[in-house]
């Protein structure tokens, strides 16, 4: 009976990456939609989103009053960005029902990934002065250092996907020698973060050293953990790749892509573009870089 392609064949590897284009993007959203979710249960209006590549995403809101960020019920609106990515991260392969493939299983890992790597490590540390978690730290009067607690996390939950493609690995390789557990770790999971970092600074102009060092904690986690641990392998049957599932993976990344572009394109005078569904009224926390496009006819700053 034939088999699916082992970790270290090419077109498991290409699958991965493209799974990755998908995961990447969708670790952004998933942060601004913990935000959102989070304002929402504070009391505030949802009202847009800005997904820029180079700046922490925003969940765009109407604030109940004008101090609410300062409010006990802000700390949704706060640690939301960070909270939904770990339960994502912490679940997604575990205990999440799907059928058994090797797209699937590839598609979580990314996905776990990325939210660890994406959301919870580079995020709080990509804007030093009006991130997410920095702010709560500072209206608390808590120490700016604790920010690095995300990343430190990030390096924990990371080891989910990491176990899972070392079983994936050990399917076809079941006595797989340390030297191929580090080569699948560092072409499946760090070339994507590799990649994501490059793009990143490219569009920003210059490399977010604190971000860069912190999303790579949790890749030196996987590594360390891939030289230690020998997991026993996958015991589950899996389908082969199919035409469908990869089309669906293209489509994915390719509205995800047109997502990022509408909600987070760099812009002139150093602003990123943003989406308004709602109006704007006077307590709303859009940031002076952000140049909302409201959906309405109206205009947003209204």
């Amino acid at each position: 009976m034939e088999t699916e392609p082992g970790t270290t064949a090419p077109s498991a590897i290409a699958i991965s990456w493209l799974a990755a284009t998908v995961a990447v993007p969708l670790a952004l959203v998933g942060a601004a939609c913990g935000q959102g979710l989070g304002a929402v249960v504070g009391g505030c209006h949802w009202i847009g989103v800005t997904l820029p590549l180079d700046r922490q995403v925003w969940a765009l809101v109407n604030q109940p009053v004008l101090n609410f960020s300062s409010l006990p019920g802000a700390s949704g609106y706060w640690l939301g960005s960070i909270l939904l990515p770990l339960v994502v991260a912490a679940s997604i392969i575990g205990f999440l029902p799907r059928t058994r493939s090797l797209v699937t299983e590839l598609g979580c890992v990314q996905i776990a990934w990325a939210m660890s790597t994406v959301s919870v490590a580079w995020l709080p540390l990509l804007d030093p002065d009006d991130g997410h978690l920095i702010r709560y730290l500072s209206l608390h009067g808590w120490p700016p250092g604790w920010v690095w607690s995300a990343p430190a996390v990030a390096a924990v939950i990371a080891l989910l996907p990491t176990l899972r493609l070392l079983e994936l690995a050990r399917r076809r390789h079941p006595d797989i020698k340390r030297a191929t557990r580090l080569l699948v770790v560092i072409v499946h999971l760090g070339v994507p973060i590799c990649g994501w970092v490059v793009v990143a600074s490219v569009v920003r102009g210059s490399i977010p050293v604190l971000s860069t060092v912190a999303i790579a904690l949790p890749f030196v986690s996987a590594v360390v953990f891939a030289w230690l641990r020998y997991p026993a392998p996958y015991v589950h049957p899996l389908d082969l790749p199919k035409a469908s599932e990869i089309t669906v993976l293209f489509l994915a990344a390719t509205i995800l892509a047109a997502g990022l572009w509408f909600m987070g394109r760099p812009l002139p005078d150093d602003r990123s573009a943003a989406l308004l569904w709602g109006s704007a009224h006077s307590f709303n926390n859009i940031r002076p870089w952000v140049a909302p496009r409201s959906m309405k006819s109206e205009n947003p700053d209204g």
